[in-house]
Order: C-alpha cells, then structure tokens, then sequence
C-alpha cells in the first residue's frame, strides 16, 4: 500500500521524524504552503494536489483536524481518502489500523474512529469476563470467586444525613456494585438504621451494613440488607440465627494474627451453617502494617480457595497525602494478583470519585488478568494528569521576545469574578451592565461576555485564563479559587 500523507509546513519535520519509527510502510510525504495543518480545509487541499500524479497512492491522509469532508478530495482523484489523528505523533496508529482492515473516516479524525473500535472490543471482552465468571454465590448480585471480574462496594459516611446519602448515591450509582450504610461506633438507634435503609432501599441499589452492634446488624437483615459488615470472633454467636438472611464479610476484631483468625473463624461459620461468606484481613495504612497485611490476604487465599476475598482500599488511599487514582489502580492490581474480586473504598475530600477509579481499573485489571498481561495499552487507563509520552516540539521561533512579570491595568468597564456553581462554570461581571453568564464550557461564556461588554483586550486575555483554569478544575473535581495556582508546578 503506497500512502500519500498531507501535512503543513510546521509539522513535516514531525511527520518526518515519525514514519522513520514506522516499519513496512511506503508512504510519501507532501508539505502545503500552509504553516498549520489543521487550519487547511480539505477544498484548500483539493486543489493544491488535484494536478499532481496520483495514480500510484492507494491512499490519501489528510490530518486528523482539517475543515470538511475528505469525500470530494477522494471523488476528484479517484484515490481512497482519510482523515489521520489529530497529533502527527499518533500517525503509527493509522498504518496499523489500515492494515488491520480498519475502515478510517473522510469526516472524523482516526482517533475518534479507532478509539470506538478499541471500546466497543473492550465491552465485548469486559461482557465475557462477566458471562464467563467462577461465581461463588449470588446475594443480589452475583460475587465472583476470584478474579476477573471484580465488585466495587463504597462505604458511605456514617455522618451524613439521609438526602446526603441518596444524593451520593446518584452521583456515583453507575459506578458501584453494593452501598454499605456505616454507622459510626457507640451507634445503637434501630429507628435510624430502618429509616436509612429503607430510604436506600427505594433507589433500588444493593445494600450492605456496617455496625459494630449486632442489634443494628440483625435489624438490618430484617429490612433486607445483602451484606453484613463484619462478622468476628467476638460477635457471631449473635448473628447466628440470621445466618443464611444476608452475606457476611468476615474480618477480624483482633489486630493480631489476622490471617489465623479469618481462616479459623471461617472454618467455625461454615460447620454452623453460615454460606455466604467473604473474607477479609484488613488493609492496614501504609508504613503501619500494610505489607505485612498484604501477605495475610496471600495466606487466607492459599489456606481457603473457596471462599470469595474482599479488600479495604479506603485504608490506604486516606491516609497518605497522594491523589488516589494511581493508588486505587495499583491497588486493584495487587487484589487481582491475591485473588481479591471484591473492593471496598469511601469517598470523601481527596479520595472523591475513588468508586469510579476502583470501577475503571478492575475493568483494566480484568482485561489483563484475561490475556495475562500488564494493565498497559488496553484502551483504557487513569491517566489523569500525566500523558505517556512527551511530544517534541519541532517548532521554528523567530523574533523572540522574553516577557518578565507585568501587572495588568485596570479595565474602565469593570471587572469580572469567575467561579464554579454547581457544577457549572459561572461568570459575573460589575460594572455599567452586570451580567452573570452560567455554562458548561468556559469559551462559549468567554465569547458571550465579549459579546455584550466591551471589555479591553488585556482583560478578555485575563478573564479567558481564568475561564480555562475553572473548567478544568470543574472537570478534574477541584476547587478552584480566581488568581490561584490549580497545580503545584513539578520540578
């Protein structure tokens, strides 16, 4: 296949550099008179090549960004055409989509094409891991033996008012396998524990309970919770007449031994008639335990295989001073090594949004779990803040000029406060005319603003970093505070 690739004058030497690392490729390269590629539209292209000898190339590809439909370029020439990536950096994955018999688009650039090739085999895999499955017992839902694939369970604050609780549960409901209703210690109010769970119980979510009464616990079996947070050593003669109403994680009470307990009170449960049962040794905060804990988690799976695992990832996500994505996928990883199909994480300040981190990467562990490989170039990942790769930057720079620090001058028209509302980007300008802009994207509220106040260049330049700096801490969950930093600098 003889390929001809279109590009600029800015990003030829990229595309350049970049079909040296391609192999088996026989491609031609052809520079525009035009410095930004993604500014061209196709009919600009069309008739800067409609009168060069194209007969020999199978294929035209045009970056991913141009304006319009490749189609004419295709019908005037008689030679295939499709839009490539968006960054020429990418260019490797077009060749090897063609050649996979992928069929690229002449409208949208091959990111997007090939990013929906890459989901919708990920989900055919992800729904045969979930057909496939070893299932241990089914309470609600079907908990698997080991995995793939995995259970997200999150813990809800035990001091959070009811409308808090059904609020988090629809913020985070696509999220998460099983709801556990925590009570906090000392807690003995049955009136409190029947209202939380039946007002739970209406969203139609799976519910477990965590208490350390077994007053609560039976009182929560009798509303219909699935899962019992935890049965021990020291509180299961209790709950032995509601053994087989509900699922039990068992856990230690003790600190010690933890491993020895689980195995030696799991033995007891079954010989009593207890048949739904998860076992869990605890995950003790990082530089407190945590190893050593890990290895319990290794000794319960080799002592007792038939029974499922579960694990806390809240203890170690909440008490370092890290952001949790990373932690939650490593983690999950170390569950899927020990054989842990189920997680239990919380969300709150740092650790928000962890029921959706734990969510995507079990789907990346499962995958890889399957194809017994590393959770690396599957189609999905957690890359949040960091990019795989550092693009080179090939551009020219002529008539430079270094700026120091400059304060603004005040603008006649007045001034703006931008913030975040309710999850949406917010604007309020004082001045002559006061208008508050509201929106989802900070360039349209950007465009509207200059639009009906004629503010001075230096402040719409302003006003537009800011409007940037809250859509992506809107987008990223933090806060955002007008003329803060969003990010500590890396050094």
């Amino acid at each position: 296949m003889r390929a001809l690739l279109i590009t600029g004058k800015l990003a030829y030497p990229i595309v350049k550099e970049v079909l040296k690392k391609v192999s088996n490729v026989d491609a031609t390269i052809k520079s525009l008179n035009y410095p930004v590629a993604s500014l061209m539209s196709v009919r600009y292209i069309l008739e800067n090549i409609k009168n060069d000898n194209l007969k020999d190339f199978d294929i035209i590809i045009l970056p991913g960004l141009v304006f319009g439909d490749a189609k004419i370029i295709e019908e005037e020439t008689g030679v295939k055409t499709v839009k490539g990536t968006e960054n020429a950096w990418d260019i490797p994955l077009v060749f090897e989509a063609l050649n996979q018999g992928i069929q690229l688009s002449t409208i949208y650039p091959a990111d997007k094409i090939l990013g929906k090739v890459k989901m919708e085999k990920m989900l055919k895999t992800l729904e045969k891991i979930e057909e496939n499955q070893e299932v241990a017992f089914e309470q609600g839902i079907k908990i698997p033996l080991r995995p793939p694939p995995f259970r997200v369970f999150l813990e809800l604050d035990p001091t959070w008012p009811i409308d808090r609780i059904l609020e988090e549960i629809e913020r985070t409901r696509e999220f998460v396998d099983v709801y556990v209703i925590g009570f906090p210690v000392g807690h003995d109010n049955l009136d409190d524990v029947r209202l939380k769970i039946r007002k739970v119980k209406d969203t139609g979510v799976i519910i477990g309970i965590d208490s350390d009464s077994p007053r609560e616990l039976i009182e929560g079996i009798k509303e219909g919770v699935d899962f019992v947070f935890n049965i021990n050593e020291a509180n299961y003669e209790k709950l032995i007449d509601v053994k087989n109403k509900a699922a039990f994680v068992v856990a230690p009470f003790n600190v010690e031994n933890k491993s020895d307990i689980v195995i030696k009170l799991a033995k007891i449960l079954s010989c009593k008639g207890f048949n739904k049962l998860i076992l869990d040794a605890v995950l003790s905060p990082p530089l407190q335990g945590m190893v050593e804990s890990i290895i319990e988690y290794k000794k319960i799976r080799e002592a007792l295989p038939q029974y499922p695992l579960l694990m806390g990832a809240l203890n170690v996500t909440e008490l370092i001073d890290a952001d949790s994505h990373g932690m939650n996928a490593l983690l999950t990883a170390i569950a899927g090594e020990l054989g842990i199909s189920s997680i239990l994480t919380m969300e709150k300040g740092k650790t928000r949004w962890s029921s959706w981190e734990i969510k995507e990467a079990s789907k990346m562990v499962s995958i890889s779990l399957l194809q017994k490989r590393s959770p690396k170039d599957l189609g999905i990942d957690l890359l949040i803040l960091k990019d795989k790769a550092k693009y080179k930057e090939n551009e020219e720079l002529n008539n430079i000029i270094f700026v120091d620090h400059n304060e603004p001058e005040m603008d006649s028209a007045g001034f703006a406060k931008v913030f975040l509302n309710n999850g949406k980007i917010a604007l309020t300008f004082y001045g002559k005319n006061n208008v508050t802009l509201v929106g989802d994207e900070a360039l349209s509220i950007g465009r509207e603003l200059v639009r009906r106040v004629n503010i001075s260049k230096q402040h719409a330049v302003y006003i537009g970093y800011e409007l940037a700096k809250a859509e992506i801490a809107r987008n990223l969950d933090k806060n955002y505070i007008q003329d803060l930093p969003l990010f500590k600098k890396i050094h």
